[in-house]
């Protein structure tokens, strides 16, 4: 039985992310206008490319700075987080494509606020139509960002306290490890479905179905096989209980 406790705790997450998700929605909308300006800039940034223009690499700070930065503090949670946004307007561009990271400190005790950052890479001939993709996919990203940030570090919460698996994620980077042992990281399977569980919320959509669109696009691409999607399956299902979710899966 879930606890009405969890209900609350649920829906201030909820709202947090909504309200994040609604203001770096409208600086995407707002960063279009790059597609206008001579230069390609917004915010002072080229964030516009041309067809032969080449790219500044969106994962390095000295070739593209942010779009937006600001401090996020919220009591009701309570968690506090530096946020940034990065966004490319690329001509020739498959429809768009996103990431998303943290960088937070891995210990119980912390001195340094952890840092949010969302990136996305879009056609400008998908605009606007595209905007409501690009909607789902900021409130999943941030979910599970803020998920991680109470894993360790400045927000950690006791009973989501999860030791650094940083040398595992290295094996797996190195390919000493299977790509599909990353879907099962202890700190990737609650960041996952809670980031997924508020995208079947906000669009109502039925879990299940969000979570196998989900894993099917690692296994279209050869990341997964479909054994290990369903071990990746039958292993998230064992945890819903443990987060307040009463969803089939």
């Amino acid at each position: 039985m879930i606890s009405m406790k969890s209900l609350i705790i649920e829906g201030r997450y909820d709202s947090l992310v909504t309200t994040l998700s609604n203001k770096l929605l409208q600086v995407i909308k707002d960063s279009y206008a790059a597609t206008t300006d001579p230069d390609g800039k917004f915010a002072g940034e080229k964030i516009y490319f041309k067809r032969g223009e080449t790219l500044a690499d969106i994962n390095d700070d000295s070739e593209q700075d942010k779009i937006y930065f600001e401090e996020i503090e919220n009591d009701t949670i309570p968690v506090e987080f530096y946020l940034s946004l990065k966004v490319q307007w690329i001509e020739d561009l498959p429809s768009f494509s996103s990431g998303g990271d943290i960088f937070n400190q891995t210990t119980k005790h912390a001195n340094e606020l952890p840092l949010i950052e969302i990136r996305f890479k879009i056609n400008p001939e998908s605009y606007p139509r595209i905007l409501s993709k690009i909607a789902m996919q900021l409130r999943d990203t941030l979910r599970h960002e803020i998920e991680h940030a109470t894993q360790s570090g400045w927000n950690m919460i006791n009973s989501k306290f999860i030791y650094s698996d940083q040398a595992m994620r290295t094996k797996i980077e190195s390919g000493n490890l299977p790509a599909a042992r990353y879907f099962t990281l202890p700190k990737e399977i609650p960041a996952m479905i809670q980031g997924l569980y508020f995208k079947a919320k906000k669009s109502k959509t039925p879990f299940k179905d969000v979570v196998n669109e989900y894993l099917d696009i690692w296994l279209s691409d050869n990341t997964i096989t479909l054994q290990d999607k369903e071990f990746i399956l039958k292993t998230w299902r064992s945890y819903l209980p443990k987060l307040g979710i009463r969803q089939e899966l």
